[in-house]
């Protein structure tokens, strides 16, 4: 490996300037000072993983662009713009049509069951089993995934600094690492937002430089006509043909990107699904995917795919020299058609896409370490005191091992969207096929989902011994050089397991209705009872302005007189709904007390749902609190509550805070 890293290092050319350089560094601090910041705000698991469930959609959402675009995103597709036009970008629009089951399916069910991870819910619905082989499967695929992201920008790296991709791994490892130990899931959300504005701009400003660079002395529309008219007739399609070439065609990529990455993306992704449970609620989380579908993901495969077509163009004109390899396309354009600094600006977006990856695989694979492994087998019984020191040491762990994979990930070739593409068909489709059927069919068995998930791994393990095994579901794809039908083995894989799990569920019996209540799509009004405590009040009402005041007098409920503290430690022994009131399970929320006029103009009753923030809309949510409205008073405009929740929630003396019902 070392001898690799010394071989391509000789041949490397470097780019930029001192200045270039000064930016990158800058940036890598700035963004390390920012991150680290939110350390103060997590004061729980549960803060520490979920931000305390309080964020708002626009925050989630533009939060989700970084997490969505890394680095090997700026690399594989540039790569393909380059060889085949403006079909680089069918990844991202070939999958809207599985976002209606995560909207109405899939997250009101992980939301209101209060899962803390993807196996807890295959512990919930499946048994112990099922949950022991979903670790290993998402650990796989998440450490997997935080290697390959490092590759990719340990290759940039090399590309344009000549350093060794190691060297590159190592330096951006610990920089992310640090922040995420110190911040957790609010430092992630936060760096992530930065981090997505940085590298939407960053890829236009591209694509506007590169223009102007094709037009020449002329305005820049002259670069837009210039580019589409340089374009063959099959670059300008958004889609590729149907099954050719064997490296890059339509229908290889919409099973393996379009279904089994989607479906691992949207369903699987620990560090997705932790995004979506740090949302304030299903609505706002909701209202955070459709945005990211409608207007993220076409900016998106703008911004990723662009460094291709211009650079495509840009060799046909003889204006850059084609680089030696594919995947150098957009180092070339990018030293190109950007001055000193504004290059190095770019090159700090692939540094910001990385690391909104990793951070949120990082602290993701904390989650499931901690409560699928460390909390039920090493230490049960333990505080959440703990339990969050474990989650930090867990992190800086995570990121040592990402550095390892990440250096494995040099010896597999050049082709970035065909590494990428071998990773997640061999990894995804069990488990894609088992979550699936879980959730949208009622008759689906633990049986079922074990063989599922068994099956489907060991089909597409003798896929790569015999792959002639996939070419019935080739769709007329030939194989590549080695014989191996890289993209049409997720759907190969998709087939089999979901066919083993439908089969065994068939001849087994299923669980009984009040087993998986909440837990499939059938359920959803005893999932938010059970969320609420008591049946959901859906009257729409008004937000009501008001004003914090402390009081201790009504605002705690003698029946479930939890504190805080209490209530954590409860969770982290794993005992989160073990209050009882009415015969439903009672969620710690502190009690707050309102005017019988504001709870009017809400909608709202005494056992409701609030949701309180500091009036700055700005803030998204950081400085808010998910509250129980107790008895009314009579003073208009003010909130009773504890100086315990106050300080949870780090409201601030004399700001005055937005009050709604939630539910």
């Amino acid at each position: 490996m070392i001898l690799l890293a010394q071989e391509t290092t000789e041949a490397a050319q470097t780019y930029g300037t001192r200045l270039d350089y000064v930016v990158i560094i800058g940036y890598l601090l700035l963004i390390l000072g920012f991150g680290s910041f939110f350390g103060r705000f997590a004061k729980s698991t549960r803060d520490f993983f979920f931000s305390g469930s309080k964020f708002s959609w626009w925050l989630i959402g533009m939060s989700m662009v970084a997490t969505g675009v890394g680095s090997h995103s700026f690399m594989k597709y540039a790569q393909k713009g380059y060889e085949h036009g403006m079909s680089s970008g069918m990844s991202y629009m070939n999958d809207w049509f599985f976002i209606p089951f995560f909207m109405f399916g899939w997250l009101p069910i992980i939301y209101f069951s209060r899962v803390r991870s993807i196996p807890e819910y295959f512990q919930r619905r499946f048994g112990t089993t099922a949950r022991f082989l979903a670790v290993l499967v998402i650990l796989e695929y998440m450490v997997g995934y935080i290697g390959f992201n490092l590759f990719t920008l340990g290759t940039v790296a090399h590309q344009i600094l000549g350093v060794e991709i190691w060297q590159a791994i190592v330096v951006i490892s610990l920089v992310s690492g640090i922040y995420i130990t110190a911040g957790g899931q609010t430092a992630v959300i936060f760096t992530d937002l930065a981090q997505g504005f940085m590298l939407l701009f960053a890829g236009m400003l591209l694509f506007v430089l590169g223009l102007d660079y094709l037009a020449l002395d002329g305005a820049i529309w002259d670069g837009v006509k210039t580019l589409w008219a340089n374009l063959t007739l099959s670059e300008r399609l958004p889609f590729a043909h149907f099954n050719e070439p064997q490296s890059f065609n339509f229908v290889g990529v919409f099973w393996q990107d379009g279904v089994a990455g989607s479906i691992t993306f949207l369903f699987i992704s620990q560090g997705l699904i932790m995004r979506f449970l740090a949302a304030k609620s299903v609505n706002e989380g909701r209202k955070a995917i459709l945005f990211n579908t409608v207007f993220i993901l076409p900016l998106s495969m703008i911004v990723v795919g662009n460094a291709g077509w211009l650079g495509n163009v840009m060799i046909d004109k003889g204006l850059i020299d084609a680089p030696e390899e594919a995947r150098d396309i957009f180092v070339a354009v990018a030293e190109t058609c950007c001055k000193p600094g504004i290059f190095g600006f770019i090159l700090a977006a692939l540094s910001a896409a990385l690391m909104s990856t990793i951070d949120t695989l990082t602290n993701a694979t904390a989650a499931l370490f901690i409560y699928d492994v460390y909390q039920p087998y090493i230490k049960p019984g333990a505080t959440d005191k703990h339990y969050m020191r474990s989650a930090r040491v867990t992190s800086a762990v995570t990121a040592l091992c990402g550095m390892g994979i990440g250096m494995f990930f040099m010896t597999f070739g050049k082709d970035m969207y065909k590494i990428h593409g071998m990773f997640q068909a061999f990894v995804s489709p069990p488990i894609v096929a088992a979550v699936f059927l879980g959730a949208f069919w009622k008759r689906f068995t633990s049986a079922g989902a074990i063989a599922a998930l068994l099956g489907g791994i060991a089909c597409i393990g003798l896929s790569k011994i015999f792959p002639e095994l996939v070419q019935p579901f080739a769709h007329g794809v030939s194989p590549d050089k080695a014989g191996q039908y890289n993209y049409m083995t997720a759907f190969f894989g998709l087939f089999c397991s979901a066919a083993i799990g439908i089969i065994v569920s068939l001849f087994t019996t299923p669980k009984t209705a009040s087993e998986i209540a909440g837990l499939w799509i059938g359920t959803m009004d005893f999932g938010m009872r059970r969320f609420k405590g008591k049946d959901p009040n859906h009257s729409v009402g008004k937000k009501v302005k008001a004003k914090i005041y402390l009081s201790t007098d009504g605002v705690t409920d003698p029946t479930l007189a939890l504190t805080y503290e209490e209530y954590q430690n409860k969770i982290s022994a794993g005992e989160p709904d073990q209050q009882y009131k009415d015969g439903m399970p009672q969620p710690y929320y502190p009690i707050v007390r309102m005017s019988s006029a504001d709870l009017a103009a809400m909608k709202a009753e005494p056992g409701d749902l609030l949701y309180i923030a500091d009036g700055r809309w700005w803030l998204g949510g950081l400085r808010s609190s998910h509250c129980r409205a107790g008895e009314p008073h009579n003073e208009d405009h003010v909130v009773y509550m504890t100086a315990n929740a106050f300080d949870l929630a780090s409201f601030l003396k004399g700001r005055p805070v937005k009050v709604e019902k939630l539910l």
